[in-house]
């Protein structure tokens, strides 16, 4: 038996401990970076919000894993940007940094060889550095122009050497400044969507009226419709429901299946019932001019755990109806 073998595995609660270890040296590291002055901040989100080519993101190693995932949040959040290994810088490709640039470095040493190595090229073009660095002693520190200070008091790991909280710490303050510089241009949730056509966040941006049910498939009744008649069209269209209308297909309520078992319940002579005794009046809508993500962020606002939902114009007229299943198909 080798050595890894004979090892018993930790128990349950210690493997807890451990791992909880971890979340609490990381999440102080976040406290602890909030507890100090932010001076730089507010001229660092200034100077990107105003820039009209794309900002770089610099690093190596692990705070290169960071700097390109910022990146990709930069960009989906509005301001362009590309990463740059800072390894390969040297070798060609600094020719994406574009002079007068905005170039955010990433180092948790603040010595990184490869970083120090161009920071006169970086110069020379005429560059605006902006430092998230580790060490506000070291010599990348001192060279930049705006430095946001990323120490932390140890890292995570159980030997203080694995880069975890001095990572997690540089993603956050990345973070916070793709947001802050997002917000700061008045970028918004439709901008956001237009940044991501593919998959459920490109579907957020189709209007509702490519999926509501209209014309001959549309459950529609009015308020003097007999139950029996009712309940034929509630099944022939097959939504679970229907809409109430008057005489100029102003919708005037909704009905759905517990509507109608809540009724039958509560009134056991139901065939001499009609639409408009059993509907439920100024039924929750949403607009024609509405896409898929105002519908999914209607929801989720709490607005209601709505399985149909009727669609109105400007007017107040029916002109369509949603079923939840349409919205998650495709």
């Amino acid at each position: 038996m080798n050595a890894l073998t004979a090892i018993s595995p930790p128990a349950s609660d210690l493997a807890t401990a451990w791992f909880c270890d971890v979340v609490a040296a990381e999440r102080n590291a976040l406290s602890g970076f909030l507890r100090q002055p932010l001076a730089a901040v507010a001229d660092t989100v200034a100077l990107i919000a105003r820039q009209a080519r794309p900002i770089v993101l610099l690093g190596v190693g692990k705070s290169g894993h960071v700097a390109a995932k910022l990146a990709a949040t930069f960009s989906s959040l509005g301001t362009a940007a590309l990463f740059v290994n800072a390894a390969e810088a040297a070798h060609g490709d600094l020719g994406a940094v574009e002079s007068g640039s905005v170039v955010v470095i990433l180092s948790n040493s603040g010595a990184t060889d490869e970083i120090v190595r161009i920071m006169p090229l970086l110069k020379a073009r005429g560059c605006s550095l902006v430092g998230i660095i580790g060490r506000i002693d070291s010599p990348l520190a001192r060279a930049v122009d705006y430095l946001i200070p990323a120490e932390v008091e140890r890292e995570a790991d159980h030997i203080g050497m694995a880069p975890t909280a001095s990572t997690t710490l540089h993603l956050a303050i990345g973070d916070a400044l793709a947001v802050a510089v997002s917000r700061t241009r008045g970028f918004t949730r439709e901008d956001f969507l237009r940044h991501h056509p593919a998959g459920l966040l490109g579907r957020q941006m189709i209007p509702v009226a490519s999926f509501m049910r209209q014309g001959d498939d549309l459950p529609k009744v009015t308020p003097s419709t007999s139950f029996v008649d009712l309940l034929a069209v509630m099944s022939s269209k097959r939504m679970g429901a229907a809409c109430v209308v008057d005489a100029d297909d102003q919708l005037v309520g909704l009905i759905v299946d517990g509507d109608v078992r809540r009724h039958i319940q509560a009134h056991p002579d139901v065939h001499i019932a009609t639409a408009g005794e059993i509907m439920q009046p100024s039924p929750q809508v949403i607009g024609t001019e509405a896409n898929v993500g105002d519908v999914l962020l209607m929801r989720s606002a709490g607005s209601g755990s709505w399985l149909v939902l009727p669609v109105v114009d400007g007017s107040g007229r029916l002109r369509g109806m949603l079923h939840a299943n349409d919205l998650l198909q495709g």
